[in-house]
């Protein structure tokens, strides 16, 4: 649906990762835009996927949660991806606040076919339909400014420099977690979790040391992720460092080693080991 791509066009800065496999997103994750006028806090959420094992009921519960203390929601659709669209059907007779639908990716369709999504999408039931091209940044603007009338009057919930709660570390993490999904094939990426184990900002122009664990599953899984001679981990640490180095605006040492925590995504400590939510029905 690319709902981390609109989030990072909204708030103005690459804060959500990206890849083109689904299900990038694993957790929540804050974003700040604040000008002279507002201040909008955006969440980006997991995909409200159909669960197969824990971790899966946990990305559920992760981004239903959001919905607790949203007081603007915005429902993304895949322009062309029909199920998409069934899932904002329902999905919009669900709650009582404020929606907008955001018809992203329009450039996938020809006026008429976008014009006739949009009629069956019930526009009038939604506070306000927008058509976004998030990749290109079309769009954005518009929508950004009719999710801010939406919002109540208060004070800045966050300092206005600031661009998320999230700590360094969390990003850092992330990056690594994005290269592995793009460098790595079929479940093998689904099935990694990054946890960083130091994170040390040197003085001077010694540079950040870093250390990231990789956890795997299965013992094939870690063979698969090193790669032969370890040229497949070695890649992505180049290129996971070019990304935390972009991010840090400084030079950076990162050490990753692989380790493996059998069957974790299943598995309800693990989880809690890891930083994930453990489901409200696990607990």
């Amino acid at each position: 649906m690319g709902k981390s791509t609109l989030l990072n066009a909204l708030v103005g800065e690459r804060l959500s990762i990206v890849t083109p496999k689904a299900q990038t997103t694993q957790r929540k994750l804050l974003g700040i835009y604040s000008d002279d006028t507002h201040q909008a806090v955006f969440i980006d959420t997991p995909g409200l996927v159909e669960p197969r094992y824990t971790l899966h009921r946990s990305m559920r519960e992760e981004a239903l949660s959001a919905l607790d203390d949203a007081d603007v929601v915005v429902a993304v659709v895949d322009a062309g991806f029909p199920p998409s669209a069934e899932w904002a059907r329902t999905f919009r007779s669900t709650f009582d606040r404020p929606a907008i639908l955001c018809l992203n990716k329009c450039d996938r369709l020809d006026p008429g076919s976008l014009a006739k999504l949009e009629r069956s999408l019930e526009p009038d039931t939604w506070a306000g339909v927008f058509r976004v091209v998030a990749t290109r940044d079309e769009g954005t603007s518009a929508l950004r400014e009719a999710l801010a009338a939406q919002l109540p009057v208060s004070p800045p919930l966050y300092p206005i420099d600031e661009l998320s709660s999230a700590p360094t570390r969390e990003f850092v993490a992330e990056m690594i977690r994005e290269t592995c999904l793009e460098e790595l094939e079929d479940e093998v990426p689904y099935a990694i979790a990054v946890q960083i184990e130091q994170f040390k900002e040197r003085t001077g122009s010694e540079p950040t040391f870093i250390e990231a664990i990789l956890f795997v599953e299965r013992d094939s899984q870690k063979g698969i992720v090193i790669g032969a001679g370890g040229r497949t981990v070695r890649e992505i640490g180049a290129r996971s460092r070019e990304k935390i180095e972009r991010f840090l605006g400084s030079a950076v040492y990162l050490e990753l080693r692989v380790k493996v925590l059998a069957n974790w995504r299943k598995k309800t400590r693990q989880l809690r080991v890891l930083g994930y939510r453990v489901p409200a029905e696990e607990t």
